[in-house]
């Protein structure tokens, strides 16, 4: 008689046939010799049955790590790390330890936010935080606004969901609250 099960080899199961079995494996249950279930199925029936919530930016359930976390926008990460970078230089200027010269990944880092930061004087950056946190944004709606800096209520409620889920935003008045916010936000960029 001829039987098989499943072997999970890194990614991809493979059919394991079998002509004679051993007495330890015809008498195993028949959970084990039944396919696997792919790996994105296994991990959402899984969290199903442990009761965790599964993660979804749009209504704000980004994990619990993440909700007591601290976001930084673009450009606040621009000014901490032109602030260390500066350090560097001084210290590398004044010692030959190769260990104090600038990695690869710092500078590129560094480039990225600089390139992608909407705003570049400190106390602008100070005054869109500031702006945003009036508004009762969470750290995470903050932080995805102050980087992307949309145009309209439609624009940022497509890029940041979770305004319109959350009840605080909803409705015409909800439309024209995000609009005086990203008006603020536009009159900051402007007077930089």
């Amino acid at each position: 008689m001829e039987e098989f099960f499943w072997v999970r080899a890194g990614p991809v199961a493979h059919r394991l046939v079998l002509t004679s079995v051993s007495s330890s494996l015809s008498h195993a249950s028949p959970n084990r010799l039944r396919r696997p279930p792919r790996f994105g199925v296994a991990r959402e029936q899984s969290s199903r049955m442990s009761g965790e919530e599964e993660e979804n930016a749009a209504e704000l359930k980004i994990g619990e790590e993440f909700l007591k976390a601290k976001c930084l926008m673009n450009c606040e990460v621009a000014i901490i790390l032109e602030h260390k970078y500066e350090q560097i230089q001084q210290h590398a200027s004044s010692d030959s330890d190769p260990s104090s010269q600038v990695s690869q990944v710092f500078e590129k880092s560094l480039q990225y936010v600089k390139r992608f930061s909407r705003y570049k004087n400190p106390d602008a950056v100070r005054q869109v935080r500031e702006t945003l946190s009036r508004y009762g944004l969470a750290e995470f709606e903050l932080c995805t606004l102050g980087n992307l800096c949309p145009d309209t209520s439609g624009e940022a409620t497509a890029l940041v969901p979770s305004l319109k889920s959350a009840g605080r935003f909803v409705g015409d008045a909800g439309n024209d609250k995000i609009d005086k916010m990203l008006n603020d936000l536009s009159l900051i960029k402007k007077f930089e």
